[in-house]
């Protein structure tokens, strides 16, 4: 069972919590009085709760099941149940426990916006997109604070790639969220404007492409996809210039992010007759940061492509020292040990330094679900979630005076 998992069980059991606690603590049913705490006070509730945080699923069902049976009438059990369905995959169980429960007469108006929540839950979970969007619009229309409601439409938009809901969805949000949460706002309103600008791109929109490259940068100075993007609308246009000084104020800006600009600004450099101007851009990246290993990589290939493969060897072998896990790295140098005819002196230096390196090909993982990909990415297409990819290095890097070059 993932990460994610667990914690949208969690959710669910606190959801289920929630209701709870905002119910009477005795109802009137037909006459008679029922005891709401029945199953929640039941050792089965406990027991399951329990086995519920230590992610046994299964168990946790059991002891649920067993405390809905004391008391027919405890909502939030059998919420929480079917919630532990959907999550086990049996979409088709939770769906039937969370319409029944909405046929319940007496339900107020926040309890049946949280059971339409978590049947939109599982409609989601089940590909009934029409279904699970029908849902939670309906969970907004009882209650248009719903911030889980607003979360999950918003995700629904995404994965239909319709950007520009799913930015009207997020502004919702923007507008419910408290001062701390602003940052985390409009840093995801600024990745669904670039991809807005993006769909215009597609369409040689090039002025409204502009437009939201610019309004992302303007929601976070630091959303590096809306840089790439708005330079390469410069490009389309005629206008390089302009383009290599948005790349430039992007290195500035973001210089862990400054290698998603390297093979731009090369091309430009080699194509406007200033190659040296990349040089001189990689190495004050190298000496901003001695442990910029693709600054090193990024400037040696275009010293072997410019005939000088004995210098790019040199920044290679420093890269090494700083990630010997790379294999960007370890492809590089063996083309620059082709071009200059396997030295053997060279060769043996690339030997000891990569006597203990292991290669792999997805250093990039996401934080959230753990989800790994060769590249970065924005969006991670696993949970869904913006800007939570980091790379992760197997060792770390070595502090010798190889790493100055």
């Amino acid at each position: 069972m993932s990460d994610v998992t667990l914690l949208t069980g969690l959710v669910a059991l606190l959801v289920g919590l929630a209701i709870g606690k905002a119910w009477e603590r005795y109802k009137l049913r037909d006459g008679k009085w029922f005891d709401r705490r029945r199953a929640r006070e039941s050792p089965h509730y406990l027991l399951g709760l329990n086995f519920l945080v230590a992610n046994q699923i299964d168990l946790a069902i059991d002891e649920l099941t067993r405390a809905a049976s004391l008391n027919a009438d405890a909502l939030e059990v059998h919420m929480i149940l079917g919630n532990l369905y959907r999550e086990k995959g049996q979409v088709g169980k939770a769906i039937t426990i969370h319409q029944a429960l909405l046929q319940r007469p007496h339900l107020s108006k926040l309890e049946h916006a949280y059971v339409l929540l978590c049947l939109g839950l599982d409609y989601k979970r089940g590909g009934f997109v029409e279904r699970a969007h029908d849902a939670f619009d309906e969970v907004l229309r009882l209650d248009p604070k719903n911030e889980y409601a607003l979360v999950n439409l918003q995700k629904l938009h995404e994965e239909q790639h319709q950007w520009s809901a799913a930015y009207d969805t997020r502004q919702r949000l923007f507008k419910l969220a408290d001062v701390d949460a602003r940052p985390k706002n409009e840093a995801i309103l600024a990745f669904l404007e670039n991809e807005i600008g993006r769909e215009a791109m597609r369409r040689k929109d090039y002025a409204e492409a502009t437009v939201r490259f610019e309004g992302a940068i303007d929601l976070d100075a630091r959303a590096v996809p809306a840089y790439l993007n708005l330079g390469d609308v410069r490009v389309l246009q005629g206008d390089e210039r302009g383009a290599a000084a948005i790349w430039e104020r992007l290195i500035e800006l973001a210089p862990d992010r400054a290698y998603l600009a390297f093979d731009r600004l090369e091309a430009l450099a080699v194509r406007t007759g200033s190659p040296d101007r990349f040089t001189r851009l990689c190495r004050k990246l190298i000496d901003d940061n001695p442990l910029d290993w693709r600054a090193r990589l990024a400037l040696s290939r275009h010293l072997a492509a410019g005939g000088h493969p004995r210098e790019a060897l040199d920044l290679l072998f420093a890269a090494l020292v700083q990630n010997p896990h790379a294999l960007g790295i370890h492809q590089a140098i063996w083309r620059a040990l082709g071009q200059l005819r396997h030295e053997p002196a060279l060769v043996d230096r690339y030997s000891e330094l990569t006597r203990h390196a292991v290669f792999y090909l997805d250093p990039h993982v996401c934080m959230r679900c753990r989800y790994r990909s060769t590249e970065l990415l924005w969006q991670c297409p696993h949970c869904h979630d913006w800007n939570t990819f980091v790379e992760e290095r197997i060792a770390p890097a070595q502090d010798t005076a190889e790493a100055e070059v």
